[in-house]
């Protein structure tokens, strides 16, 4: 009898039990654990912004009203505001508000954003100087315009930039529009990357004019892709009389119409903060011009790019660097080239070709700071491979009309299947103003492991590429 009291009463103890628990969590469905949402945000105000627009800066924050917000969100936030290269500094907070909802505050302060600066190339076989002026912050609304004028041994000429990163206000789309009169000094190296002092066999003056433009999108905060429309004109001059070779490299008479369609897309994750790159891109771009274009030639680039930059110990950084480009049919002014800043440690230009394959290793670290001024150290590796992969059997890249777009020196088309490799060691020192938008003053002291030689590069203030 005992017994049969006692399992009764458990019995009816577990039922009970049951339905408690049933009960809750049947309330637990139907009320979820407030402490496991996050703070919805009601407005968003900015602080601190003298010139930038308040607009421009909440769209780069890329948060909005009925967003919800944590810490971790909030980080992201103020690394997008300060990868933009506008502000010295960037926070952002919340306050509560009476009905739970928050305001999230972005508080910043603006770089200085226009520079009045000069442009000193120094480098083998390309010196000269100009004067730019750069705007990075059209009217508070991110805008960039550059406007520069540059002679030099190399290259000299006019140029004109603009570029919206944020077109109509969206992060997703990005303009540009650039114009171009430019006088190029065009000089053809003896083959060959051991050369102490390489001979220039051949020297053709080209004078272009180019205007191109380009649309941007950006899916998913890290898919980019972009379409660019360059329309150029090519006129040619008669090589100097005084080099060995005086052959046309490119028919002189009337000027040549160049105009391009480029594709591009890939992943990009980079953020520039205060001098360290940190994120990884990858790239695929396709470009062509035909007559369908509007274009006097017919020629094709393919390129894959790789470039990533690695932060260590806070404020050192690794940034890599490669990339494979191949052509078809390439113009004389179209080649692909390596040397002097693409290719530390030998001569502007040396080398040509219509594949190419390089890669580039940087070592960024801090020095020391004297204020707003920081200076820090690079080590660098350039490594580059470069060659012809298909000649005329005669030497000579003809138009549709009969015009020669590209004659081949003789040392060339006597080896056309040969490859040149070539490596540049070497350190620099960088120094960047942290409350200016543009880099100060660059210097770097290149070896060419094949040469044995030292050369010396300098950029002072911003150059108009």
């Amino acid at each position: 009898m005992i017994l049969h009291r006692v399992r009764h009463h458990l019995s009816i103890l577990a039922m009970a039990l049951t339905g408690l628990g049933a009960s809750r969590a049947h309330a637990d469905e139907d009320t979820p654990d407030a402490s496991l949402r996050h703070p919805v945000v009601a407005e968003v105000t900015v602080e601190g912004a003298n010139k930038t627009t308040s607009g421009t800066v909440r769209s780069f924050g890329r948060v909005g009203v009925g967003d919800e917000v944590d810490s971790e969100e909030m980080e992201k936030v103020e690394r997008r505001l300060l990868a933009t290269g506008l502000f010295q500094e960037a926070h952002v907070s919340t306050e509560p508000l009476p009905d739970g909802r928050v305001r999230l505050v972005l508080r910043v302060k603006d770089k200085a954003s226009w520079v009045v600066a000069p442009t000193v190339a120094l480098s083998s076989a390309n010196t000269g100087g100009g004067l730019l002026y750069a705007e990075n912050n059209l009217a508070g609304r991110a805008k960039k315009l550059a406007v520069a004028a540059q002679a030099s041994t190399g290259e000299s000429g006019l140029y004109v930039g603009y570029l919206d990163p944020i077109l109509f206000g969206l992060p997703q789309l990005k303009f540009s529009l650039e114009g171009q009169l430019k006088s190029d000094r065009v000089d053809e190296y003896l083959p060959g990357a051991s050369q102490d002092n390489p001979e220039i066999l051949r020297r053709t003056r080209l004078n272009s004019a180019s205007i191109s433009s380009e649309l941007g999108f950006i899916l998913f905060e890290r898919v980019r892709a972009a379409a660019k429309y360059r329309l150029a004109s090519i006129d040619a001059q008669a090589p100097d009389p005084k080099k060995p070779v005086t052959t046309q490299a490119f028919s002189t008479g009337p000027a040549l119409r160049d105009a391009s369609l480029r594709f591009m897309v890939g992943l990009d994750s980079r953020q520039t903060l205060h001098a360290v790159t940190e994120g990884l891109n990858l790239e695929g771009s396709y470009e062509v011009s035909v007559p369908g274009v509007w274009s006097e030639f017919r020629y094709r680039k393919f390129g894959l790019l790789y470039r990533h930059g690695i932060r260590f110990f806070s404020e050192h950084n690794l940034v890599l660097r490669g990339e494979l480009a191949v052509g078809k049919d390439l113009p004389f002014h179209q080649e692909l080239v390596m040397g002097g800043n693409t290719l530390r440690g030998f001569q502007y230009r040396q080398f040509r070709g219509d594949t190419r394959l390089t890669f580039t290793a940087e070592y960024h670290f801090p020095l020391f700071k004297v204020k707003s001024l920081a200076f820090r150290g690079v080590g660098f590796s350039d490594s580059g491979a470069i060659a012809w992969r298909d000649l005329p059997s005669d030497g000579l890249l003809r138009d549709g009309a009969g015009r020669v777009i590209r004659g081949y020196l003789p040392e060339t088309t006597a080896s056309p299947n040969s490859v040149t490799v070539a490596q540049g060691v070497g350190a620099g020192l960088r120094l960047y103003l942290n409350n200016v938008v543009l880099p100060l003053l660059g210097v770097d002291v290149a070896y060419g492991v094949n040469s044995g030689q030292v050369r010396f590069y300098l950029v002072a203030g911003v150059t108009p590429s």
